[in-house]
């Protein structure tokens, strides 16, 4: 898969991000992190690149904004692909660590990094990551909301470390700047540079940050056809 052969656009609203991917050579797109209010925005992209939108990915169940993956389903007949473990209702393609699909020429395979959440995962497009909220630029997602577990978030930190430091890191929210890569983030992440797994889950228990405005709502709204637009306060939710 060659980088030149794919349209890369990254969407920011706030400090959520999402993805818009589309092959130039077969015209068709996936979006990765959809969000309700960034709706038109997608589907202007698809239109300016003459691309079909085939897939819409969430790295995880959301709980600071409602996803736009019913949306574009209902809407423009897109399927939507998330892990195994989702609760959420419509979804089409469900995956297991290790799963890929395919959309033209990007290959989009899925790796299971439960901890923020129970189906928390990243995928891996070439050397982009797209790391959802479980590896943050500088932090990692929270483990203190609904199917949160730090023990499993240090393990899969330690499964993206060893990815290779050359990988781009592509998370859900950015508070700083715009993309790192694994190598940056083992050298300044302080929460990867946590060696021993019992300290990481002390660390991760001992904090109790506040949820996000609204959090039951979009909480409930993500894993339901209701909507609503939703912002969080930035601590990877």
């Amino acid at each position: 898969m060659d980088q030149q052969d794919i349209v890369f656009e990254q969407i920011r609203s706030s400090g959520c991000l999402s993805y818009f991917l589309a092959c130039k050579k077969d015209k068709v797109a996936i979006v990765i992190d959809p969000e309700e209010a960034k709706i038109e925005e997608y589907l202007g992209l698809a239109e300016f690149f003459s691309a079909r939108l085939v897939y819409a990915l969430d790295t995880h169940t959301q709980a600071d904004h409602v996803s736009a993956c019913q949306m574009v389903r209902e809407s423009a007949g897109v399927k939507v692909a998330m892990h195994c473990a989702t609760d959420a209702p419509y979804v089409d393609v469900k995956l297991k660590d290790g799963d890929t699909i395919r959309c033209g020429s990007i290959e989009v395979r899925l790796i299971h990094t439960p901890g923020h959440t129970q189906d928390s995962t990243c995928l891996l497009v070439g050397e982009r990551l797209f790391t959802g909220d479980t590896l943050l630029i500088g932090g990692c997602g929270r483990t203190d909301l609904p199917g949160g577990d730090a023990e499993r978030q240090f393990e899969s930190l330690k499964k993206l470390a060893a990815l290779g430091d050359a990988i781009q890191v592509f998370p859900a929210h950015d508070y700083r700047q715009a993309c790192s890569t694994i190598g940056e983030e083992k050298k300044s992440n302080a929460r990867m540079l946590i060696g021993v797994k019992e300290e990481f889950v002390r660390f991760m228990t001992a904090r109790k940050p506040p949820l996000p405005r609204n959090f039951q709502k979009a909480f409930e709204e993500n894993q339901t056809p209701a909507h609503g637009v939703q912002r969080g306060f930035g601590e990877g939710i």
